[in-house]
């Protein structure tokens, strides 16, 4: 397996704290956000309007911790293989930018619609998806990151159907993704309720990674809301 590209700090893991403000930054921006987002919304206009509620709060800074953060919508990965306007975009990712190895929370955000098919469990799992991360376009880069994040932005049935679909695509690709423990709930905030983990082994590092999956209802209220102080 390679190692994370030569000369980058490798972050060995991330801090309870930091994982917990990036849920926070993330929850404020969704429910500032959420008011703009409609059903027929495409993926990159959701992602601009959570990343917008993000850097609003970051302006206005309502607790002092949200000085050390910035947050990047839809932002150029280096590449010597992709160059210039060749580089792939990472869709969101929240960086912590006091300290050694400036850690960066990487999202890859899918739209989950049943009424279309391109925009099912593959979708979410496939080589746009998931496996960015594992062998794919964001794989070298992330390389010296333990986390990443995949957000599912839910525009048909319920955030809690779809959670049962996916982790059960999840299962039926182990081999595939390189899988290696059951999958696993989590409560980081209360405004995700139904997030979840999966830990993988991957190409590009000789470290597992362990992807964070938060799904964000963007037909109907969560009731679970956290607005930005």
């Amino acid at each position: 397996m390679k190692n994370a590209e030569p000369g980058w700090f490798v972050v060995e893991r991330f801090t309870a704290a930091f994982r917990r403000q990036v849920h926070l930054l993330l929850a404020w921006g969704i429910d500032a956000a959420q008011t703009k987002v409609k059903p027929d919304s495409e993926e990159e206009e959701i992602t601009g309007f959570i990343a917008a509620a993000i850097q609003h709060c970051l302006i206005r800074q309502p607790v002092s911790w949200t000085k050390f953060y910035a947050v990047r919508n839809e932002h150029p990965i280096p590449s010597d293989e992709h160059p210039g306007k060749k580089r792939n975009d990472i869709d969101l990712f929240i960086e912590f930018v006091a300290g050694v190895g400036r850690p960066e929370f990487v999202f890859e955000a899918k739209q989950l619609n049943y009424a279309k098919g391109h925009q099912r469990e593959r979708n979410y799992i496939d080589a746009k998806g998931m496996e960015r991360f594992l062998s794919g376009d964001y794989a070298d880069y992330t390389a010296r990151y333990p986390e990443v994040g995949m957000l599912g932005y839910v525009l048909s049935d319920s955030a809690a159907t779809w959670s049962e679909r996916l982790k059960a695509a999840i299962v039926a690709k182990t081999a595939e993704l390189a899988l290696r423990r059951p999958q696993e709930s989590i409560r980081i905030v209360d405004a995700f309720p139904l997030e979840w983990t999966s830990e993988h082994d991957r190409s590009s590092a000789n470290r597992p990674i362990t992807i964070y999956h938060i799904l964000i209802p963007c037909i109907e209220t969560s009731g679970n809301s956290s607005t930005c102080p």
